[in-house]
């Protein structure tokens, strides 16, 4: 099976496990190319992450630009790798919410590599193409935004719930999206 992983990190030949928020090491892994291209660039340090996108129900992607100039940000003078990997099915595990991904607790072996000097250039070329949607911030509505701020905040309860309230999710949250950091300041203030 064909596989795509993206990274910041150039000239890999085996990809190996991780340890990310979810607490095991993995190598993480889709069956989409241009959702593993936003992995490429992270505006939020390890181990948490900040990648709002899914996929509608034709399984294109989208990524959600929750703030003024998200998407510009995230990739915009940006640098990217593409890997291809061909792995055994077989061999790897599911993630519960995203059919996309695959994950293995083996290194996996790199047969090919795209450097993309700029990522925002190409998933505009994605988007041009057909195999992107990127929903604009000046697009959402309020219940859409809602519903992604309640998401953001669960996500925010998770990366606080040690009690440390100093971790990069947290200070990212708090620099771009600072009425999702007040509401969770009042509720756990309350709480």
């Amino acid at each position: 099976m064909l596989l795509y992983h993206g990274s910041s990190t150039g000239d890999l030949r085996i990809l190996q496990p991780f340890t990310a928020d979810h607490g095991k090491p993995y190598v993480y892994l889709t069956t989409d190319s241009v959702s593993a291209g936003f992995y490429a660039a992270s505006m939020v340090e390890r181990p948490y992450y900040w990648f709002p996108y899914g996929y509608d129900a034709n399984g294109k992607p989208f990524y959600s630009e929750l703030y003024p100039g998200a998407f510009p940000e995230a990739y915009q003078r940006k640098s990217g790798y593409l890997y291809a990997c061909e792995a055994d099915e077989k061999k790897l595990l599911r993630f519960a919410s995203n059919p996309n991904t695959r994950l293995s607790t083996e290194p996996v072996a790199v047969m090919r590599c795209e450097r993309i000097p700029d990522l925002y250039d190409w998933f505009l070329q994605q988007e041009k193409e057909g195999r992107l949607t990127i929903q604009r911030y000046s697009s959402f509505t309020q219940e859409a935004l809602s519903i992604w701020h309640e998401m953001i905040l669960e996500e925010l309860r998770d990366a606080c719930s040690t009690g440390s309230r100093d971790n990069s999710y947290a200070r990212f949250v708090q620099e771009k999206l600072p009425a999702i950091w007040s509401r969770f300041l009042r509720e756990t203030e309350t709480a």
